[in-house]
């Protein structure tokens, strides 16, 4: 990976191995924002995936306002890297990033739309943090800190036909 900033949200390198999925309907897609989904195990179709859910892969798609019936192509591959908008500011969400939390575990959240990662108390441990930029603003909206982070293979869902 080159060295600097860089503006882009997604795949960064690594692997790409993917399989296409259909996404469930009403689902938005912000510009700046993570797309890391989950099966919906009633209806088989991805969904864009906060806190507690069980993530399987990240949809390449643009922005979309509806996902009515849009097949998304899944990078399901444990080896890709991804970039993610980094949740921070004083309060609730208080780890930013630094060398320190380098192999440390994040989970996902959603704000006003955007998902982020989520260094602060993670619980579900989706992803596995292995980079990324510290924070310089202190609230939310307009932060321009991300997270470089890979799937978890320990946090990936173990379902059963018909589970």
């Amino acid at each position: 990976m080159e060295n600097g900033i860089h503006l882009k949200y997604g795949h960064i390198h690594g692997g790409k191995v993917a399989m296409p999925w259909t996404m469930t309907d009403a689902e938005v897609i912000a510009a700046q924002s993570g797309r890391f989904v989950f099966r919906n195990v009633t209806t088989g179709l991805a969904e864009i995936a906060d806190t507690t859910d069980v993530i399987f892969g990240w949809a390449e798609a643009g922005v979309e306002s509806s996902t009515s019936g849009l097949v998304v192509n899944v990078i399901v591959d444990l080896t890709a890297v991804f970039r993610i908008p980094l949740i921070y500011e004083n309060s609730s969400y208080t780890v930013n990033f630094s060398a320190v939390i380098k192999g440390e575990c994040c989970d996902l959240k959603i704000s006003s739309g955007v998902q982020y990662a989520d260094p602060t108390n993670p619980s579900t441990k989706q992803l596995l943090i292995v980079g990324g930029k510290a924070a310089t603003g202190t609230s939310i909206i307009g932060n321009d800190g991300y997270l470089d982070v890979m799937i978890n293979p320990s946090a990936l869902g173990n379902l059963a036909v018909g589970a």
